[in-house]
Formats: C-alpha cells, structure tokens, sequence
C-alpha cells in the first residue's frame, strides 16, 4: 500500500517525516534516506498490528444547512463552483436512499 508522508528539513539539515493519517507516526533522521527508511518501517509497525473496518452507525447526526455547513465547498478543484453545494445534496439523498 502507498501512505502519503510529508517531509521537512530543518534550518540544521534534519529530516522530519511524518504520515498524516496515522497519529504518533513520524521520524526524525540526520538524511532524507534515513527519514524515508525509519518512517517506512514506522507505517510497517502500526500497519502490522492495526486492522481497518467500517461501522454501520444507525444514528445520523442532525441535518443542517448544507450549502453553509459543508466544509468542502472552499476547498479544491471545486471552489467556487456554483453547482457544487447541489452535487453534494445529491450525493446525500443518493447515499439516504441506500
């Protein structure tokens, strides 16, 4: 499987990686390779005892004002797009449908 890391350099020339979607999963290295390489068997260790599963929750959360609420519409490719907030409604009432 491929996770994205996000590495930085420090003003000292250290290397920092670290993967956003698994909390407590970064490295600290004096090269970009041993970052790499101590980051890649960090990812190896969580992914090895971990397991992945979803939960059916029978409860929905309270409906709003998806036009305002959704947090998407100032993001990506989409911004400013002014058929988005009615894409998104649809996809909701698809999603209620099933």
């Amino acid at each position: 499987m491929k996770y994205t890391v996000m590495l930085t350099e420090d003003r000292k020339g250290n290397f920092y990686a670290q993967v956003p979607g698994i909390p407590d999963c970064n490295a600290k290295a004096k090269t970009r390779k041993e970052a790499i390489d101590i980051i890649r068997n960090a990812i190896a260790n969580v992914v090895r005892k971990s397991e992945i599963i979803q939960l059916d929750v029978p409860v929905k959360p309270k409906a709003g004002n998806l036009h305002s609420e959704t947090p998407w519409e100032f993001f990506g490719a989409f911004k400013g797009m002014p058929l988005w907030g009615e894409l998104y409604d649809e996809i909701e009432r698809q999603r209620d449908m099933n």
